[in-house]
């Protein structure tokens, strides 16, 4: 069981780390992008898709206007909007392509990634470098595969949640009231 406690404390220590790196600034741009544009989309590929759905759904329950690009519901995306994107990569073929067409309509691009230099973060407007592991690293890690890189923007956007909840002062009986009540 040795390993599945290193694993655990592993996983805790990344994010544990993104305290240490990622500057409030970047994190004010989001906050202010996602309040003053139309409406946030947000996209990612695999577990960074998964991650994504989950943030688009908090928006959600606080009052934002988002989708997940993909998804049944997806409304037209426009100058006046905000991609948020999340690739560790950051040269996944889907994900660069929606980078690409959100820059040819001229929206807004935050990039979520572990590679700021990649060919997003060349497009994005704001980059968050959450230096987890990738798929594309050979870092040797306890985590399966990417799971550093995706619990760190997990814990990434649930922070960013909070922001904005103090941002809009909403509490949890706000976020009750958007709560499904079908489920």
């Amino acid at each position: 069981m040795g390993n599945f406690h290193d694993t655990i404390l592993e996983i805790a220590d990344n994010i544990k780390k993104l305290t240490e790196i990622i500057d409030e600034h970047d994190i004010k741009g989001i906050t202010n992008l996602i309040h003053y544009c139309r409406m946030t989309f947000v996209y990612g590929a695999g577990r960074s898709g998964l991650v994504g759905r989950t943030f688009a759904h908090r928006l959600m329950h606080l009052g934002v206007k988002s989708c997940f690009i993909g998804d049944t519901i997806t409304h037209r995306f426009t100058d006046k909007d905000i991609l948020i994107a999340i690739s560790g990569s950051g040269e996944t073929i889907s994900t660069v392509a929606f980078a690409k067409k959100v820059r040819e309509i001229g929206g807004k691009l935050v990039l979520i990634t572990s590679n700021p230099e990649c060919t997003i973060g060349k497009l994005a407007d704001i980059i968050i470098d959450l230096k987890s592991k990738t798929k594309v690293e050979k870092t040797k890690s306890l985590a399966p595969y990417t799971s550093l890189f995706d619990t760190a923007a997990f814990a990434l956007f649930d922070s960013l949640a909070r922001v904005i909840m103090d941002e809009l002062k909403i509490d949890e009986d706000y976020i009750h009231a958007r709560h499904a009540s079908v489920e």
